[in-house]
């Protein structure tokens, strides 16, 4: 039951906040060049380039989840609880390390993105 909850909440937050943000990047470079703000950006950016980008936005992504829920583990005062109606269970209780969960080998950005499967393909 404790896996299925982590894993109901890491499904939530990977297409909730991963794959809504990373799927900006995987846009094609005509169309992001085309969207205000970011015109000089993507302008004359080559395949390669993209990648990189493609990378690099993945690094922080997954840098920010990192460090938001590490934020929990440091810090007993916030807590991120399921409440079944019936009891509630503290995430960071049941995890070994709440903060890893996204990024760890066959972690959640693993077996839940859909924008990285796409990306992969």
């Amino acid at each position: 039951m404790k896996r299925n909850i982590l894993d109901e909440f890491g499904r939530l937050m990977i297409k909730e906040v991963f794959d809504n943000q990373y799927k900006f990047i995987l846009n094609s470079v005509i169309d992001l060049s085309n969207t205000q703000g970011y015109e000089n950006l993507f302008k004359n950016m080559s395949c390669v380039q993209k990648k990189e980008m493609e990378n690099y936005t993945k690094e922080i992504l997954k840098g920010v989840l990192f460090d938001f829920l590490r934020i929990f583990e440091e810090n007993e005062q916030f807590k991120l609880v399921y409440d079944d109606g019936e009891k509630q269970i503290n995430l960071n209780e049941i995890s070994e390390m709440l903060k890893a969960e996204p990024i760890i080998e066959n972690g959640w950005i693993e077996r839940f993105s859909k924008e990285i499967k796409k990306d992969q393909l």
